[in-house]
């Protein structure tokens, strides 16, 4: 029995930079109703968001697909409850990795994104990004971030998009995340549906009970799930949840 599935935001919901798919949106609105949250026995999963993107946008999109199960923001960093209204913030961010995290930060305003068309990806606390709307710079900045990285603050990862570059601490990433959304619904992990396109998504995909990607994902995330969906982004998600669906109803 899949009792939560969990979706990305970027290359799952939405694509950056271009409208949303409000039909789309308008489904998986009426499955997450249909499922409330994962704590009866119900053929329809419940729905929740993992992503990296920071709370502010998480928490729009919650609302926007009148989500009642928590989600989490900044790849596992905070946990909001959009029923209770809260935000919690990961215990494994310590005051330790928060000024490892703030070097990134500051190294990103003065050195990085000088001359670029670059930007700070602003109101993120637990990890440092950048966003731009040019591939080919962000290609060349993860490549200048990970020699930084490496440099100074080797206990963090760097992750990227086509228009992101993240740096995380390792304790905390998105399968960390998972665990501790379902350690707190009380849900197991092999109980979970995950659908993600991107390198910061492999260790969630590979920790839950069944594994997506949409036909947009990055080839090694291609490689590395149980299902790869014939749709592309929203559509694909759709096609996602729709098969477990039948594999709860079979």
């Amino acid at each position: 029995m899949i009792k939560l599935f969990v979706t990305d935001i970027d290359g799952c919901l939405a694509q950056p930079y271009t409208g949303y798919d409000l039909e789309g949106l308008a489904a998986l609105q009426r499955h997450a109703a249909e499922a409330g949250r994962p704590t009866a026995e119900h053929p329809t999963p419940a729905v929740s968001i993992c992503s990296g993107r920071p709370y502010p946008y998480v928490e729009a999109m919650t609302q926007a697909l009148d989500l009642t199960v928590p989600v989490l923001f900044e790849g596992g960093g905070g946990r909001f409850d959009p029923v209770e209204a809260q935000t919690t913030w990961n215990p494994r961010f310590t005051d330790e990795i928060a000024t490892e995290v703030e070097e990134v930060h500051h190294w990103f305003v003065t050195e990085c994104i000088p001359g670029s068309k670059m930007s700070i990806d602003h109101a993120k606390r637990t990890q440092a990004g950048i966003i731009s709307p040019d591939p080919d710079e962000i290609v060349e900045a993860r490549a200048e971030t990970e020699r930084f990285v490496e440099a100074r603050v080797p206990d963090l990862r760097v992750f990227s998009t086509d228009v992101s570059v993240d740096v995380v601490p390792p304790g905390i990433t998105k399968r960390n995340g998972l665990e501790w959304l379902t350690e707190h619904l009380g849900v197991e992990m092999a109980e979970v549906a995950y659908i993600g396109d991107t390198d910061s998504d492999l260790g969630a995909l590979s920790a839950v009970g069944t594994s997506f990607a949409p036909a947009n994902a990055d080839e090694e995330v291609l490689k590395a799930v149980d299902h790869v969906t014939d749709g592309t982004v929203l559509d694909g998600t759709l096609e996602a949840y729709q098969h477990c669906l039948d594999l709860n109803e079979g």
